[in-house]
């Protein structure tokens, strides 16, 4: 049996989407549906209520973020396997079938994702190795897109042209569509609540590994995630939301460097995101143009919400 568990925070429209497409599987049927909803005011609960009473509804009372809404849906599932799955991810015909039929013909594997796309079928990342401050580098720079070789290619697990995809480890997957053995619960526990949301997949992935169980990032396996597209930004400066999500990434970046790596390895991180974000900064600054302002205006609150990071690591761990 499998339990699919989906947080939910005021996203009625697609939140019914993703549930009208689990519910369209002609492929498996073993399933339980688990809605934690966080506090939303825009009708979400009373939709799920009325259109999918076979639903298992939790209502949660306040918005305590994506890991500890999913740690609620783990507590309450029944299944041998455990689905985290977007508000926002919408799945085919077939993807559960798949999905199941993998991970029991592959009992070493602990955790499980699917190739992400858009609606237009274009691929987005769907894996990483665990990240450290020289990837950071890399990535930021652009060093591994203008090195298209086989290794960076699957640093971004993207097949090389002219190669079929095949299922392999990884470090990481996205918390989007993201299945758990239940074997994997039982040993490594749930998902750390310190992360309010982003990087509580890297973490749990970086556990379970550890506890010597394989990740594996599985492109056989396709699903639709509308997120993970462009940032909002409006004109010259960074809307409140963007600002928000900001915080809560670079919050949760930093936590899980301090947690898994040091307060070295956090620190070396954030120089190297401190200097990059400095040289883009200086650049957009001096270029006219709204969206060189939008850029350098980005860099610079990416520079603020990192300094006043490590100045409170620092002080905590004195």
């Amino acid at each position: 049996m499998l339990s699919i568990i989906i947080v939910s925070y005021n996203t009625e429209a697609i939140l019914e989407k993703a549930l009208r497409k689990v519910y369209a599987q002609t492929e498996y049927s073993d399933f339980e549906v688990i809605v934690v909803d966080n506090n939303s005011w825009d009708g979400s609960c009373d939709m799920v209520a009325q259109k999918f009473p076979e639903v298992h509804l939790i209502r949660h009372d306040s918005n305590s973020g994506f890991a500890a809404g999913n740690n609620i849906g783990i507590k309450q599932a029944k299944g041998e396997y455990v689905l985290l799955l977007n508000s926002d991810a919408y799945v085919f015909s077939d993807t559960l079938r798949d999905s199941v039929e993998y991970m029991e013909a592959n009992p070493t594997v602990g955790i499980m994702g699917a190739q992400l796309v858009c609606e237009d079928g274009s691929p987005q990342p769907s894996a990483r190795e665990f990240p450290t401050p020289w990837k950071k580098l890399k990535v930021m720079t652009g060093y591994e897109s203008r090195h298209p070789s086989y290794a960076t290619y699957y640093d971004y697990f993207q097949a090389p042209q002219g190669e079929k995809p095949a299922p392999r480890k990884v470090g990481w997957v996205p918390g989007t569509y993201f299945m758990i053995r239940r074997e994997v619960v039982e040993k490594v526990g749930l998902l750390d609540e310190m992360f309010f949301m982003y990087f509580e997949e890297v973490d749990y992935c970086y556990r379970s590994t550890k506890a010597g169980w394989d990740v594996v990032f599985n492109p056989t396996v396709t699903v639709i995630h509308l997120g993970g597209q462009s940032s909002i930004a409006s004109n010259k400066k960074i809307s409140r939301k963007s600002k928000e999500i900001l915080d809560i990434m670079v919050n949760s970046e930093y936590d899980y460097y301090r947690k898994n790596a040091g307060l070295r390895t956090m620190l070396m991180a954030a120089g190297v995101e401190v200097f990059w974000k400095s040289l883009i900064w200086i650049k957009n600054h001096i270029v006219p143009g709204t969206l060189a302002q939008v850029k350098a205006n980005e860099a610079r609150q990416s520079i603020r919400l990192i300094v006043r990071k490590m100045r409170s690591e620092l002080i905590f761990s004195n």
